[in-house]
């Protein structure tokens, strides 16, 4: 239970699902950000392209695969590459830590594992797999 004498409003709850990026942490979307830009880095020799992938497959990296840009393996090392950044933005959050949730994430467990540690998190992972 999340701390029902301190929150009365989550009383009765016993369990929450929860997305990783802005959900499980809200930064105003900083984090996000930097991940953005990560991906744009990563993509820098696709110029323009990787928005458009964006654009016409709901995110760069399933167009990336789509495209066969990428292969699977090839998306795993992106994962982890594009979330390679300054986690500096998120805070510990005491009302999850007593919490039992999920996370789920179409991420690198890596990420979800690194900002849940900040956090302080009982959380376990939901991993989403790329069709």
């Amino acid at each position: 239970m999340l701390l029902p004498a301190a929150q009365p409003r989550f009383r009765g709850i016993t369990h929450i699902f929860i997305d990783c990026d802005d959900c499980l942490y809200q930064n105003g979307w900083a984090t996000a950000r930097r991940i953005t830009q990560s991906i744009g880095a990563y993509t820098a020799t696709l110029g323009d392209r990787a928005y458009q992938l964006y654009k016409e497959h709901g995110t760069c990296l399933k167009g990336l695969l789509v495209e066969r840009i990428l292969d699977e393996a090839g998306a795993e090392e992106f994962l982890t590459e594009v979330h390679k950044i300054d986690y500096s933005e998120i805070e510990p959050d005491a009302r999850l830590r007593e919490a039992p949730c999920w996370v789920f994430t179409a991420s690198a467990s890596e990420h979800a594992a690194r900002c849940m540690g900040i956090i302080d998190t009982r959380a376990r992972r939901i991993e989403e797999q790329t069709e």
